[in-house]
């Protein structure tokens, strides 16, 4: 058990540097510098601020001029350089490199931009100063280069539709949601709210000049609900939009009845998510389908003309090297237009969490396999975003084929559209990029009382937007 000491201002910002090299941390405001095995000092002179971060009498000392800086640009810059020194000291006592260095934010690309902006040669200062591994800034120029301009405009609102519902709870997830059997008396409760929460939100878009381009029905799994369900939430989006896409992502929910309401109503793009083309992982991780049937519902999507989006996860229980190998081969021959691959976060809420799960294999080098024959492929990653707790402090990244990047994921994951959203659980986004902020609006995240309280939610996002 390790004790951080720290007067710095941001200790959080620390504290998620030091949890990438040791699990067992305890964190303390003041316990004294004596009795602390980590200790971290801010100091200012003038306008320069130097950071010290000690560790077993190792230490490493990081100054930043923030002089010319306005106050936003001032606070990103002293976290930086506080957590780039906290690395530095971690990394040369325990002898490790992680592949993102110092970062431990959500998205990398638009800490490129960041820099780009300062005046930076961003690859240089990703390898040099923060120290993110070759591969890793390769990654982040190759994502760059895929979404090409789409990645330097602004790119509208888009319309999040969120269905709090799964047919049953994988071992790894957190959602916030339910089981659609246990929740079942609040299944047609939930969907009158969200049909009043659609058409309200439809007609403020309108009256307020907002021109929605893309729909994004998220989860859980949209399509637990049954094929009628879906009709009577879709008939409420009254305008066309460019990408229309549903996670259809549990295999065992989807059959052609669902696809004809999907198609009558403009989809053009679903998930169909293995996560594992391997029966026993499938079956260790909670997921109630067959790899028979990945492979039928995809062959039945192909007969729709849908745009095809397949997730894997690296790291799930009970799955070896050579079994992942063998899921990325088979996702890659049956060639969907999107291949995303996921690496296993350990979420607080799940179930993996709470057995302290960890993944006896290499991780890293599943996710390494995954990109290099996904490259030789014709795939090129298109967007990319990291999360907390995730295996050996790796990334999330999608892939497409040429021309085939979901507009919803590059607009939302590189914040660059404002999202409108409706359903329980479901977070509304207004981009200022004058102001250089976000601000959002979250509706509840359980279902019962997204119900009880929906018009309270409706003027939230509301007043956000107008």
């Amino acid at each position: 058990m390790k004790t951080l000491y720290t007067d710095f201002i941001y200790p959080t910002e620390v504290h998620d540097v030091v949890k990438l090299f040791y699990n067992d941390v305890v964190f303390v405001a003041d316990c004294g510098e004596k009795s602390a095995d980590i200790t971290l000092t801010e100091r200012a002179e003038g306008s320069v601020y130097t950071y010290t971060a000690q560790f077993c009498g190792k230490s490493d000392v990081k100054a930043v001029d923030v002089g010319r800086a306005d106050d936003l640009q001032r606070i990103r810059l002293r976290k930086r350089f506080a957590k780039v020194a906290t690395y530095n000291c971690m990394s040369a006592v325990t002898g490790k490199l992680m592949p993102w260095g110092s970062l431990t934010g959500i998205r990398p690309t638009k800490l490129a931009d960041q820099l780009v902006d300062e005046g930076e040669n961003w690859q240089q200062y990703f390898v040099k100063i923060l120290g993110v591994s070759e591969q890793k800034t390769k990654l982040v120029a190759d994502i760059l280069s895929t979404q090409g301009e789409l990645h330097s405009h602004r790119l509208g609102a888009d319309l999040y539709v969120g269905i709090p519902f799964c047919v049953t709870r994988c071992s790894y997830c957190s959602f916030t949601g339910g089981e659609i059997a246990r929740l079942k008396k609040y299944v047609e409760p939930y969907i009158d709210a969200l049909c009043r929460d659609i058409t309200a939100t439809l007609q403020f878009a309108r009256e307020h000049n907002i021109l929605l381009r893309n729909v994004y029905f998220g989860g859980g799994t949209p399509t637990s609900l049954s094929a009628s369900q879906l009709d009577k939430i879709m008939s409420c989006i009254d305008f066309a939009p460019t990408e229309y896409t549903v996670e259809a992502g549990r295999p065992d929910t989807v059959d052609k009845s669902k696809f004809d309401v999907f198609a009558a109503h403009g989809v053009n793009r679903i998930s169909i998510n293995p996560q594992t083309f391997n029966q026993s992982v499938l079956d260790a991780v909670g997921r109630k389908h067959t790899v028979q049937d990945i492979y039928d519902k995809y062959q039945l999507a192909q007969t729709y003309g849908f745009a095809v989006n397949m997730d894997l996860i690296a790291g799930l229980p009970t799955e070896t090297y050579e079994m992942f190998c063998n899921s990325v081969n088979s996702a890659i021959a049956l060639r969907p237009h999107n291949i995303t691959v996921h690496t296993l976060a350990l979420k607080h809420g799940s179930v993996l969490k709470e057995q302290n799960y960890a993944s006896g294999y290499d991780v890293s080098q599943m996710v390494e396999y995954s990109h290099q024959l996904l490259y030789s492929a014709g795939y090129m990653p298109y967007y990319l975003y990291r999360q907390k707790y995730m295996a050996s402090n790796l990334e999330n990244v999608g892939f497409c084929l040429p021309d085939t990047q979901c507009l919803y994921n590059i607009g939302n994951m590189e914040e660059l559209s404002d999202i409108i959203a409706c359903g329980s659980g479901a977070i509304s986004k207004k981009i200022m990029p004058d102001q250089k902020r976000i601000e959002r609006a979250a509706n509840a995240k359980d279902v019962i009382t997204y119900i009880a309280r929906n018009d309270e939610f409706l003027a939230k996002k509301f007043q956000l937007f107008a």
